[in-house]
């Protein structure tokens, strides 16, 4: 039987035959504060998300469960920030659309990733974009890079990939990129102590909500960076991958 639990800081996962795991959830909860859930902060927390069509934003249901204020900024590369609403969440899969309702918003242009819904191999190059520990790394966007780790999570768990590339608070909610540029998960966790372990949500799940709430017309399937350098792709890429800014 696996028990999970939460303090504030870390979800904590253990079994009755095996040690306690801790996962820090991967998103700051204030300026000045790391880890931490929006139950037991304080009045303020951020994470990353990135563009589907029509105004619509993929980020993590912790990043914004509780939020009574959202703020996206990082569209077309500026430090506006828009106003923008849930409109579906996955609690038991950690996934939220939320959308821009902002009267200034005149849409996100071109999107120039596919979302792939095929699963990655044990040893393919991934890339992730977000915006970690803004407080002490400020808030220019950061890349990290790695291989998926494993097709599956804590104890076997089946919709989400262990990854090498190094997560961390503020990373949230953000996109994990094949090397073609394609979306093939969404970062959600890390486990402290344990060096390049991180965990990503396997896309298929998020098509199924996207589907299931929305409309399938929003997933954005035309890609037109697989061919660019990786320095290029990011130059690309980071206009659409967003800061979330949520208070209380």
């Amino acid at each position: 039987t696996l028990f999970r639990s939460f303090d504030g800081v870390s979800m904590v996962a253990a079994d009755t035959k095996s040690e306690e795991i801790k996962y820090l959830k991967t998103y700051p909860t204030s300026s000045s504060n790391v880890g931490g859930s929006n139950t037991n902060q304080g009045s303020s927390w951020t994470g990353t998300g990135f563009a589907l069509k029509n105004g619509y934003i993929v980020t993590n249901n912790h990043v914004v469960d509780g939020a009574s204020s959202i703020l996206v900024q990082g569209i077309n590369g500026t430090t506006v920030e828009y106003k923008a609403e849930v409109v579906a969440v996955d609690k038991n899969n950690d996934l939220a659309l939320i959308r821009i309702n902002d009267y200034r918003f005149d849409g996100f242009g071109s999107i120039p990733y596919s979302i792939k819904e095929t699963l990655c191999d044990v040893g393919s190059d991934v890339f992730v974009l977000g915006y970690p520990l803004t407080s002490y790394m400020g808030e220019e966007i950061k890349l990290t890079n790695g291989i998926i780790s494993s097709r599956s999570g804590y104890q076997g768990d089946i919709t989400t990939y262990q990854i090498s590339a190094p997560v961390q608070p503020g990373n949230s909610g953000g996109p994990m990129f094949d090397k073609n540029g394609n979306v093939v998960g969404v970062v959600n966790a890390g486990i402290p102590g344990a060096e390049n372990v991180g965990y990503a949500i396997k896309t298929s799940y998020l098509c199924n909500l996207i589907k299931s709430s929305v409309s399938s017309t929003i997933i954005p399937q035309t890609n037109t960076v697989s061919a660019k350098s990786l320095p290029e792709k990011v130059k690309t890429l980071r206009r659409f991958t967003f800061y979330i800014k949520c208070q209380k």
